[in-house]
């Protein structure tokens, strides 16, 4: 018998506590409601109803049953959905809105698998400050916006992708380079001899500084700052080649570092940590192509931190 038939006869005869009156509400005969039960019963070797009780009701098993079809029947469920969201992202379109800063190191990790399993959904960038990010979410001019701490905006939702910790750069005219280091080691100095060193930044807007800028302040830090930039991979170039310290996220090293006058270190300490989110506008129903961007991103970056 059909399991949502027998979900429905299993939980009339609880409500309704007799053959009689579930037969009557389920506008079936008494006869055929216990025959198709002891039907199953005999199927399974085990009495689903004990009938001795007044009133009626299930026995262990049958509870037991009962849940158990109730679980299939929501896994079906879950199944037709997906197989619904599924058939929907043959054609779409994603708007996103990133800072170009972000974009250039956490886009190359996320979008190629994406389009390798969504080829038919067309994803348009946006690069630009997060404040006009956020605003352009709220007027709908954008689907998603991908940006990393601090998320304030309390009309947008912020679904956390992956915790990148960060590392710092130190170039060979810095004195707290060390020769033969070719590994991303433990910073070895105290926090403070970060004091007086020259530094090469992202910008004030730049999630990335404001960080930055929090770090020195609680370890009071006075940084001798010799250029800003608005492109991460400018900053940590110039770092390498020796314009002073930077820190950046680990996502943004190169694959294959050559530690060629410069040392990259990373810390205990857990101020230095970048949250990556998808935030879109709170209340808002998000598409079949927004889900999955999203899902597939958490994997795509799950993949490569697990590395």
């Amino acid at each position: 018998m059909h399991s949502e038939t027998m979900i429905l006869y299993l939980e009339t005869l609880i409500q309704e506590k007799t053959f009689t009156q579930a037969a009557k509400k389920l506008y079936i005969s008494q006869p055929y409601l216990s025959k198709s039960i002891s039907s199953v019963e005999c199927e399974l070797n085990t009495k689903l109803v004990d009938r001795n009780a007044s009133p009626l009701r299930l026995t262990y098993a049958g509870e037991r049953y009962l849940y158990h079809l109730k679980k299939i029947r929501n896994r079906y469920t879950e199944m037709v959905n997906e197989l619904s969201l599924v058939s929907q992202l043959d054609y779409g379109r994603i708007r996103i809105g990133v800072h170009a800063i972000m974009g250039s190191f956490l886009l190359p990790l996320i979008l190629p698998a994406f389009h390798s399993k969504f080829p038919g959904i067309k994803i348009e960038l946006i690069e630009q400050n997060p404040s006009i990010s956020e605003s352009d979410l709220i007027e709908n001019k954008i689907d998603l916006y991908l940006g990393m701490d601090p998320a304030t905006n309390k009309k947008l939702a912020y679904e956390e992708l992956t915790r990148d910790e960060w590392c710092m750069i130190v170039p060979e005219s810095s004195s707290l380079y060390q020769i033969d280091k070719t590994e991303v080691s433990l910073f070895p100095f105290p926090i403070s001899t970060l004091n007086n060193e020259k530094y090469v930044l992202t910008g004030n807007h730049s999630a990335i500084r404001k960080q930055t800028d929090l770090f020195f302040d609680k370890h009071d830090i006075s940084p001798d700052i010799v250029l800003e930039s608005n492109n991460i991979g400018t900053v940590a170039a110039l770092a390498r080649q020796g314009m002073g310290i930077t820190f950046l996220p680990k996502s943004a090293l190169l694959e294959n570092e050559s530690f060629k006058h410069y040392n990259i270190y990373d810390f205990e300490t857990k101020d230095l940590m970048t949250i990556y989110f998808a935030a879109h506008k709170k209340n808002k129903s998000l598409s079949a192509s927004d889900k999955a961007f999203m899902e597939s991103s958490r994997e795509s970056l799950k993949d490569i931190y697990a590395r």
